[in-house]
């Protein structure tokens, strides 16, 4: 997993030249076009769409978590999911034994109009390899479950199943820019066969389409980056609170992150 994480990072840093506020990424991205080729999507949310399709992000500078309340850990201590919660928000741990472990961080979980869900499954066993039914599944059990929403989503952006081979180990990745009501999500889906079906992972980010761009940006964007940044714990930490330096608001306060 560790190869993959960097493998990632490094399509998402590679033009970081700076450590500075989430405003200069926005500016910096304000406009953006999918380069990727959807048109229903501008601006972060394009950036944002694009780098789930493998794409480098331009950033100028690392992107934090706006109004950080605290760290969330996985209570399964292999998956190293390990990230800053934002203020307002609730993040549940899945964990079923050998069989899907992940997380969903939440906020305004009753009010779906205001409800913003990111959701990263790193590992769900399924018994079919298919990963169109697998993207069908995860999609109806997002919309029903989390929003209640039994109709049909718009879908804004979709690419073709991409199929790469790691070694032996062959990976299909498909993607899918949804709208349904107030909300908008991007879905990505990756699936590799086992003799028994697939282990499959899953991201979601939904949230209200007003503020989807501020959601990138301050939220899903941020966390993205802090799960794939290696041995977070080395960091330096000069205040020591607990809080790395590139995450910290002032990192010479201890008593501010």
């Amino acid at each position: 997993m560790k190869s993959t994480k960097l493998f990632f990072l490094i399509l998402i840093a590679s033009s970081i030249i700076s450590c500075s506020s989430n405003d200069d990424n926005a500016a910096n991205l304000a406009g953006a076009t999918s380069i990727q080729g959807c048109l229903n999507v501008v601006g972060p949310t394009a950036v944002y769409w694009d780098a789930a399709n493998g794409i480098p992000t331009p950033f100028k500078n690392i992107p934090m978590v706006a109004n950080p309340q605290g760290t969330f850990n996985h209570p399964d201590v292999f998956t190293n999911i390990r990230f800053t919660v934002p203020q307002g928000y609730t993040a549940t741990p899945l964990s079923v034994q050998n069989l899907a472990f992940g997380v969903d961080l939440r906020r305004s979980n009753n009010d779906v109009q205001n409800k913003v869900l990111w959701r990263y499954y790193p590992l769900v066993s399924f018994a079919t390899s298919n990963i169109d039914q697998i993207r069908a599944f995860a999609i109806n059990d997002f919309l029903v479950n989390e929003y209640g929403f039994n109709g049909t989503p718009t879908v804004d952006c979709s690419t073709p199943n991409q199929t790469a081979d790691f070694g032996g180990i062959t990976r299909t990745v498909s993607n899918r820019a949804i709208r349904f009501g107030n909300t908008r999500a991007i879905i990505s889906i990756a699936v590799v066969p086992t003799p028994l079906g697939s282990s499959a992972s899953i991201s979601i980010s939904a949230g209200p389409i007003n503020e989807y761009d501020d959601l990138v940006m301050n939220v899903f964007f941020p966390i993205t980056f802090e799960l794939l940044l290696p041995d977070r714990e080395t960091l330096s930490d000069r205040d020591g609170d607990g809080v790395p330096d590139i995450y910290d608001r002032e990192p010479d306060n201890p008593n501010v992150q």
